[in-house]
């Protein structure tokens, strides 16, 4: 996103930009929820040692995926969904010449216009710039 700060006559700060794509949504933290182990029946000692070996081994196993290989998975995937989005934005603004949001913004105060063109864009946020460093009254956009 390219920003520029302006001050006009009344000393108010107006920040200039652009944005690429509206902001991205934080996805929640996954809660996992794991099943209870089912009982093992077992008369001998030699299988009681054994089930409790094959719970500790499963439970390091199931730790050890969990923080290893779930990650792993969930960070190629976003990964994926980023690249995804990246290449349709970037197939939406040039071939289909889906228009830049370029914004004034001072305190609660935000005003959006619409601008096909990122070069018209930079040519629009000097212009806000010029117009807001000299007094002269915003163009009506959206708010």
């Amino acid at each position: 996103m390219f920003r520029r700060k302006v001050k006009d006559p009344h000393g108010r700060k107006w920040t200039l930009g652009r944005h690429w794509m509206p902001r991205r949504k934080r996805f929640k933290k996954a809660d996992l929820d794991f099943p209870d182990l089912p009982g093992i029946d077992g008369g001998d000692d030699l299988g009681i040692f054994a089930a409790i070996f094959l719970a500790i081994a499963a439970f390091f196993l199931s730790i050890f995926l969990v923080l290893l290989l779930f990650n792993v998975v969930a960070l190629a995937i976003e990964l994926s969904i980023v690249i995804i989005i990246g290449l349709v934005g970037l197939i939406s603004r040039v071939v289909f010449r889906r228009p830049w949001t370029v914004f004034a913004k001072s305190g609660d105060q935000q005003i959006e216009y619409p601008v096909v063109g990122y070069f018209n864009s930079g040519r629009r946020i000097d212009e806000l710039a010029e117009a807001l460093s000299s007094g002269a009254q915003l163009p009506p956009g959206h708010r």
